[in-house]
């Protein structure tokens, strides 16, 4: 049976990659169309070049016709940047990345070869596609438009689509319906909105020696850059990128011919594309060439009544992004998507402008905002690459190399969120890539993202809170009346007969030694030997203190966070030094499980943590954090352990910043590992983080546990008691021991409650252990090896498992 409207007719002016596009898109959607091209072949060879990557790639596979595209192109395999002086930059595998996350490489084609590719698979609509036909006129009329083209002949429909390009006779036209219904201001601001700062020669070549296919190069240099891409069979697409002397306006932007070519190009013949290869071994080679001014403009009005622009008539992007032409591709289905609902899903024998305004309204507030995120990401793009200011030169010249990873991350964001078909299936390949697309994960994922539960899962960790405020904030209550005059009296003896002064600097500022006086002071008891059970249950509490931040610090440190993400271990950190961790770990580790859902890390690799970070972590902690941990204790001097002990209690600081230089030295220019194998060198050194971690804890618990005096029991040198708060504190030494003890056993309880809500998302996204086997394993583990040991093999188990989900 035929939908009520089976008379709906668009009319695509433009048989642009755009304009074909829509046209698959509508036939698959069974809505009538005819295609209008001004020129006399639908596939003319310009010069221009096309970059199909995954966002537009899985809209093409949902046509059927990605399989040819496959055939014409080479998949890219690895980027190069170079500098000025063919130094270079960065060398990466980013494009063999992007492939495994999303299914489809990132690959070039002569734009020439997609559009006779879109043409012939229209099979029988090519019928509905006509050539010689230049549109000069749009009427809008009350129940249809009528389309006149300059061989006087007259399509009707019911739509109007500009997929004509950057100077759009259809956005012309609807420029002028706006001056007739009232908007001549807006409609002027409109003429006014596109500029023009960099114009671009642009080519294809034939196979250059030294250029290997799959590879892309950018040259990144002041006023200036140049983008090489080696397709199938060394066929070089490239663009000469250079910034023009003022910023034009709509109506002054340059017009260039190809006389213009040679004397814009030979001063920067000479100018590299690798290290091997200049610039003009590529263009003496060149097929065909052209020179254009690049136009910048996000329009403000995409439609109106029953006009529509996509692609460049609506959105013109600078293609140093390579996301011109995608995006224009994903506005095509999104539309035909709109329209399908809107003939299909109608009621009405006759759809009303009022109905088609509505739609198309609809459309354009749905696309608006990942569009202009992209142009503005293209325009950033092409300044950078010119090096235009002194924050692009010091990102582009010195920090690009770090800034790798999360470039590419940021690629991936704006892929996943990509618009597709509605009417066909998903294809194969974007099923089985590693970081789904958005819509893609599975329903026990997404119910873990909701924020309530998440909260509301949080309860032990508040329990953990309130049992911190009743315990140690009582005993701390009773403990400060009791420093008071210890710190007034300026003088610690030592059970060795050592005498401190206490108002000796350590740190010589004022401000930090008025401040960490207080808790260097808490710590004397146990480091001098003065309390010999304190030192033992201390010597353990510090050195499972060093898993517990060290953890904090590799979730921090994840691919699927930024950099900024490190502010949290540091703080919380900094705060727990001051008023102890176990009043601040149930807070961080809420805090933690709220803002970082299991779906969160599942994409592609984002739960990794890269190889040069975790064991940059690990130097930073065995030099920062183990070194005076143990000297606080082995050190022979008890005023040498009073200054071990104030360099402890910095490293919530020192640690990150130790491991950011270490990080930073050992930041390689050298070549990365194909993607699986960095993912297995990334799970190997977090191995080496968390079972170092773990053995350093458990050797120091067996040793505590071993020196315990005789008749003392084991259970009193860790364990306060069930009432130990309540008990009236009658000494200094005493007080801070029970203290410490709640600090202790306070905040590893908190650590075990939050790795049950880690095991806890496992299970609900499929992974397959037993609960009995882990509480038992964590008991047995806890009892042996002491808690954070087993803190750290729990949290290793858990990177185990998300790796095999991986």
């Amino acid at each position: 049976m035929e939908p009520l409207n089976a008379n709906f007719r668009v009319v695509i002016v433009g048989g642009s990659v755009a304009g074909l596009t829509l046209a698959h898109c509508l036939l698959r959607n069974n809505i009538d169309f005819v295609v209008l091209e001004s020129h006399a072949e639908i596939a003319p060879q310009v010069g221009a070049s096309i970059g199909i990557l995954p966002n537009g790639a899985r809209i093409i596979d949902q046509l059927g016709i990605y399989d040819d595209v496959l055939d014409a192109v080479e998949p890219l395999r690895r980027a190069f940047t170079w500098s000025d002086a063919a130094t270079c930059i960065t060398d990466t595998d980013s494009p063999l990345t992007l492939h495994n996350r999303h299914g489809y490489p990132t690959a070039f084609l002569d734009r020439q070869i997609l559009l006779a590719i879109l043409y012939e698979h229209l099979k029988d609509g090519r019928a509905r596609v006509l050539v010689n036909k230049k549109v000069t006129k749009v009427e809008h009329l009350a129940q249809k438009v009528v389309v006149h083209c300059a061989d006087d002949s007259i399509y009707e429909g019911d739509v109007v689509v500009g997929a004509d390009g950057v100077r759009s006779t259809v956005r012309e036209q609807m420029w002028r319906y706006m001056e007739s219904q009232g908007l001549g201001e807006e409609a002027l601001q409109e003429r006014s909105l596109m500029t023009s700062e960099y114009d671009c020669v642009f080519g294809i070549s034939t196979a250059t020696p030294g250029l290997t296919p799959g590879e892309v190069h950018r040259t990144f240099a002041e006023g200036y850059s140049l983008l090489t891409i080696i397709g199938k069979e060394g066929r070089v697409f490239w663009f000469f990128f250079t910034k023009m002397s003022q910023k034009y306006a709509t109506s002054d932007i340059p017009r260039y011919s190809q006389n213009d070519i040679d004397d814009h190009v030979t001063p920067y013949l000479q100018k590299p594309i690798t290290q091997d290869v200049a610039f003009v071994e590529v263009y003496q080679r060149a097929i065909v060439r052209t020179f254009v001014a690049l136009e910048e403009a996000v329009y403000q009005r995409w439609s109106l009544d029953r006009y529509v622009c996509i692609g460049d008539s609506a959105h013109k992007m600078t293609p140093n992004l390579g996301q011109g032409g995608n995006s224009a591709i994903e506005s095509a289905a999104s539309l035909a998507n709109s329209l399908s609902a809107l003939v299909h899903g109608s009621r009405k024998t006759i759809i009303g402008v009022k109905d088609i305004h509505h739609c198309l309204q609809q459309w354009e507030y749905g696309r608006r905002k990942r569009v202009e995120d992209i142009a503005h990401s293209a325009h950033k793009l092409t300044r950078l690459e010119a090096l235009a200011g002194t924050k692009q030169k010091l990102i582009g010249l010195y920090l690009l190399p770090y800034l790798t990873s999360y470039l590419i991350d940021i690629s991936s964001a704006t892929i996943v969120e990509a618009a597709k078909l509605d009417c066909e299936p998903l294809p194969l390949k974007s099923l089985q890539c590693s970081m789904p697309y958005k819509g893609v994960e599975s329903h026990s994922v997404n119910k873990e993202d909701q924020r309530w539960n998440r909260i509301l899962s949080t309860a032990p960790l508040l329990g953990c809170y309130y049992a911190a405020q009743a315990t140690m904030g009582t005993l701390l209550t009773q403990v400060k009346p009791l420093m008071v005059p210890l710190l007034m009296q300026g003088t610690w003896t030592a059970s060795n007969g050592e005498s401190l002064s206490l108002h000796r600097p350590v740190y010589h500022l004022p401000p930090l030694d008025n401040l960490l006086r207080p808790f260097i002071t808490c710590f004397l008891p146990s480091i001098s030997g003065s309390d010999p059970q304190s030192r033992l249950q201390m010597l353990s509490f510090m050195t499972d203190l060093g898993p517990v931040y060290g953890i904090w610090l590799l979730e921090s440190y994840r691919q699927a966070h930024s950099w900024r993400e490190i502010l949290l271990p540091v703080t919380f950190g900094i705060a727990f030094q001051l008023k102890g961790i176990g009043k601040l770990a149930p807070i961080y580790y809420a805090l933690e499980h709220i803002r970082t859902p299991l779906s969160k890390l599942r994409s592609g690799s984002k739960y990794q943590v890269e190889s040069e970070v975790s064991s940059s972590l690990l130097a930073a902690m065995l030099a920062g954090y183990y070194v005076p941990t143990f000297a606080n204790f082995l050190a022979p001097a008890v005023e040498s352990r009073r200054w071990y002990n104030a360099v402890w209690q910095l490293f919530p600081v020192i640690i990150p910043v130790l491991q950011g230089s270490v990080g930073l030295l050992g930041k390689g220019r050298s070549k990365r590992p194909e993607p699986p194998e960095q993912a297995r060198k990334n799970m190997r050194t977090v191995r080496y983080a968390y079972r170092t971690f773990a053995l350093v804890s458990g050797l120091t618990f067996i040793y505590a546990r071993l020196s315990v005096p005789a008749g003392v029991s084991f259970a009193s040198v860790f364990l306060p008691g069930l009432r130990g708060h309540l008990e009236p504190v009658t000494s200094f030494t005493g007080g801070i021991a029970r203290f410490l003890q709640y600090d202790e056993l306070i905040s590893m309880a908190s650590g075990f409650a939050w790795l049950a809500l880690k095991f806890r998302e496992l299970r609900q996204a499929g992974a397959q252990f037993s609960w009995w086997k882990a509480i038992g394993g964590l008991l047995g583990t806890t009892c042996t090896f002491g808690p954070g040991a087993a803190f750290a093999l729990g949290w290793g188990w858990r990177e185990e498992i998300l790796n095999r989900m991986a």
